[in-house]
């Protein structure tokens, strides 16, 4: 694994915003980037962003099997939060998957106009939760976002990662309309996932 040293600078720590973090991953002079390289970067409390970037190729980038990639290390991060870990943890298997440092970089580049501008958007207003109940009820939404991601859905993965990420930024940001969006669009996705299994099971009846 290639190390990033976390050195936290003058208003920068492990609350630090996303993009902040994704530049000085592209600005790094390594040849590839692993997972556990984001997990260093990130420091403490690095759910929110490691959410938002497993869940970012599903929604803006379209990638061809981008959940298989993505959905397992998604699933060990909602997973995580639920039981109330202070830090992620990765196993090896995941925590050394890594991904060429130029190929990270065309990904940054498109990623970062649209981070930026939704970091914006997010701030604290109406929260209700407290600490331990807003990590739990985010984590059960997101895990179960995640193994939707992780189903051999086609173009199935779109709701779920849009509503990952909004939960996320809402738990980051303290933002109950965050929060509330999250859940309306966790509940689209739930309903789309049971349409098309209901479909496919109607379909199987019918053969027999």
């Amino acid at each position: 694994m290639v190390g990033f040293p976390y050195k936290p600078i003058d208003g920068t720590g492990p609350d630090r915003k996303l993009s902040a973090v994704l530049r000085e991953l592209d600005n790094g002079r390594s040849k590839s980037i692993s997972l556990n390289d984001l997990i260093v970067m990130l420091g403490d409390r690095s759910f929110v962003p490691l959410l938002i970037i497993f869940a970012l190729p599903n929604l803006v980038f379209f990638v061809p099997g981008a959940s298989v990639i993505t959905g397992p290390p998604l699933i060990f991060v909602a997973a995580q939060l639920i039981i109330g870990r202070v830090s992620v943890w990765l196993p090896n298997f995941l925590g050394k998957r890594w991904i060429e440092h130029e190929s990270f970089g065309r990904i940054v580049s498109r990623a970062l106009p649209w981070i930026e501008w939704v970091e914006k958007l997010a701030h604290p207003r109406y929260w209700v939760l407290s600490a331990r109940a807003a990590d739990l009820t985010v984590g059960i939404a997101c895990l179960v976002m995640a193994i939707f991601m992780f189903l051999p859905i086609p173009f199935g993965n779109t709701l779920p990662a849009l509503s990952v990420i909004m939960l996320a930024l809402s738990l980051g940001e303290r933002d109950g309309l965050w929060l509330l969006g999250g859940f309306i669009i966790s509940l689209a996705s739930f309903a789309v996932v049971a349409a098309i299994f209901a479909a496919g099971a109607f379909a199987m009846l019918n053969l027999f």
